[in-house]
């Protein structure tokens, strides 16, 4: 009986140059790795080669040995003891699975790794037109799956609450579940069985809520949608989670198993308004630029990543976007602390000047394959299929209409969306109109020159006065602009006085979190080349606007008199249902917690405390803290 295994490769060794020769003078380097923040390579735009040793045993012969790339930088061929086994090319941040069974030998096998980063106009992002860091290399990590023969080559979770209250947020009920499998290899189907389990939570003990197996006859394999009691709704402020359990069995023996985590949560679009799980919702965020630490660039390590996404949720943001795909990892942290995201193809700026028939090509293959290795995540709330294009141009405005379609086709689940920076010159033909919701970056002030801030918005307003929008971006970019981050404080305050004025302003993502490593920043270096754009440095060390960013997008305000607390709920920019929040009172000696009541948008709460010479903080019902005085 062969036994399934999955592991990490961590251990290569690595070198420069136009040839695997060049690895006869590699070094041993941990992956995820980049090239572009060692010595000597950090604006080296070419061919990065990587080996590993792969010790076989007879047993996986008889199976099948898969290696699942979480991603490399931006071309990438894989050789197998020599063989060209597969190649992944014009998409360097999706995840891809390559099959070496057939190249391996019982022993020792080698396994080269060829990955270019240099520009190119064939893929998405094109040539240079693209605002962060052109880091090479096997950036994320480097799994190995050794199954049986017949393996679960795709996996479909339907996971959606059943909502029956009307303008007020439901946090559990009834849930439609089901699964759809497909099957790898399937020449031999006979005695196949699908095993499947449901539970509740995600990490340490879990509590089976259902459970069932399939007998498998085909290569597609599918549960029918069942109808479930009791289930917990998923919310970014109570972010309960189930973990789904498949086996593939054959006359009792193993073949394979994965586990997806997945949240009931219902979120779409009603008019000008956004829904989560019945309610009307506005919600704020900001966007953090992965990449920009100089000791990772790419290639963040999870510690890594966490900082950067506590940084980020201490902003209370509960709302943010990508400009190009993160790893799984970010997903399931997200899925676990409550930020809602979309995650967006990276097709960014003025290349092409009218977008085609290749870079809508382009796109297929990477919304295909983020959303078939990311729709299972909660967290993701929405695809994103460009970010500044030309929005007024005809050609450009049919690749947005066709690559929303598309989009709708593979999850029509979720809505899509186009984020524009030419809004302004006709907001009724721009691209972003296409969309499901509008996200329009706005520079007023910067880069889009002198424009009347109210008149602007006054007119996209009214012409699309059945759309929600979104301000996708607005901040301060040093040295174009001059002010420093009191500047950006300023900015970012007049901005969120303006937006606060239009209901159908359904959220915010301001920009950005961090300053961060761009090959095409005004400031710096190498690997320190940079744009200063950020309410935190490189490293995630804040500056002053990173408190205010934080005071303006938490859901209440608080004051505080002597010992008299006065707590309201927002009821403009955010605004949704505060539920589960507690108070906490901290002198030298004692801490005490006073639950505070479900607030609706608009409402106060108002408590005396036994002394006032104390500090007070709220909290989310997971922890996190909101505000602070």
């Amino acid at each position: 009986m062969m036994k399934i295994e999955k592991r990490m490769l961590s251990e290569w060794k690595f070198a420069v140059g136009e040839t695997k020769e060049c690895l006869e003078n590699s070094h041993i380097v941990q992956i995820p790795h980049t090239w572009n923040i060692e010595g000597g390579t950090e604006e080296y735009w070419g061919i990065g080669w990587y080996q590993a040793e792969l010790e076989v045993p007879e047993e996986w012969l008889s199976g099948c040995v898969r290696l699942y790339f979480h991603s490399v930088y931006h071309d990438a061929k894989i050789y197998v003891n020599g063989e060209l086994a597969g190649e992944h090319k014009n998409s360097g941040y999706t995840p891809f699975t390559v099959n070496i069974s057939e190249y391996i030998k019982e022993g020792k096998n080698i396994i080269t790794v060829e990955a270019d980063n240099r520009f190119s106009p064939d893929m998405l992002p094109v040539n240079r037109s693209f605002d962060w860091a052109n880091d090479g290399g096997i950036i994320r990590p480097v799994e190995l799956w050794v199954t049986g023969k017949q393996y679960i080559k795709e996996l479909t979770i339907t996971a959606k609450p059943v909502i029956v209250t009307k303008e007020e947020r439901q946090d559990r009920g009834l849930g439609i579940f089901g699964i759809e499998a497909v099957v790898g290899q399937p020449e031999k189907m006979e005695n196949l069985q699908l095993e499947w389990q449901l539970a509740k939570s995600c990490d340490g003990e879990k509590e089976i809520v259902k459970e069932g197996m399939v007998q498998v006859g085909t290569t597609n394999i599918s549960t029918e949608n069942m109808i479930l009691d009791d289930i917990e709704y998923w919310h970014f402020d109570a972010p309960t989670l189930y973990t789904v359990k498949v086996s593939l069995k054959k006359d009792g023996e193993l073949l394979d198993q994965k586990e997806k985590v997945v949240g009931f949560r219902d979120f779409h679009i009603q008019g000008r308004r956004f829904f989560l799980n019945g309610e009307p919702v506005r919600v704020c965020g900001t966007e953090w630029m992965p990449g920009s630490d100089p000791m990772y660039g790419m290639a963040e390590t999870k510690e890594q990543l966490e900082k950067m996404l506590r940084c980020l949720k201490g902003t209370n943001c509960v709302f943010t976007r990508s400009h190009w795909q993160q790893d799984d990892w970010v997903f399931d942290w997200c899925d676990r602390h409550g930020m809602m995201i979309q995650e967006e193809v990276p097709f960014w700026g003025s290349e092409p000047q009218k977008a085609g028939e290749q870079q809508l090509r382009i796109f297929k293959q990477q919304i295909g394959e983020m959303i078939k290795a990311h729709k299972h995540h909660p967290s993701i709330i929405a695809w994103g299929v460009g970010n500044e294009l030309d929005g007024q141009c005809d050609e450009t405005i049919q690749y947005i209409k066709d690559a929303i379609a598309y989009a709708h086709v593979l999850d029509p689940n979720r809505p899509a969306s186009y984020v524009t920076n030419r809004v302004y010159e006709n907001p009724a033909k721009d691209g972003t109109t296409d969309g499901d919701f509008m996200m329009i970056n706005d520079y007023i002030g910067t880069w889009h020159g002198d424009l009347d801030q109210y008149a602007e918005w006054n007119k996209v307003v009214k012409m699309n006065p059945d759309k929600p929008v979104v301000p996708s971006e607005f901040g301060l970019c040093e040295p174009a602009f001059s002010g420093g981050d009191a500047r950006r404080n300023e900015i970012f305050l007049e901005k969120m006085t303006c937006y606060r004025k239009y209901p159908n302003i359904a959220g915010t993502i301001y920009f950005c979190l961090n300053d961060y490593r761009t090959q095409m920043g005004e400031e710096g270096e190498g690997k320190f080349c940079q744009r200063v754009h950020g309410s935190t440095d490189l490293c995630g060390n804040p500056k002053p606007s990173y408190y205010t960013v934080s005071e303006e997008c938490a859901p209440v305000i608080l004051e505080k008199e002597g010992s008299q607390i006065k707590i309201t709920c927002r009821n403009n920019l955010p605004s949704y249902t505060v539920q589960g929040y507690s108070l906490l009172v901290l002198d030298k000696e004692n801490k005490k917690e006073i639950r505070i009541p479900k607030l609706l948008p608009g409402m106060s709460w108002t408590t005396i405390l036994e002394k006032g010479d104390v500090t007070v903080r709220i909290v989310r019902p997971n922890g996190e803290v909101v505000v602070e005085k």
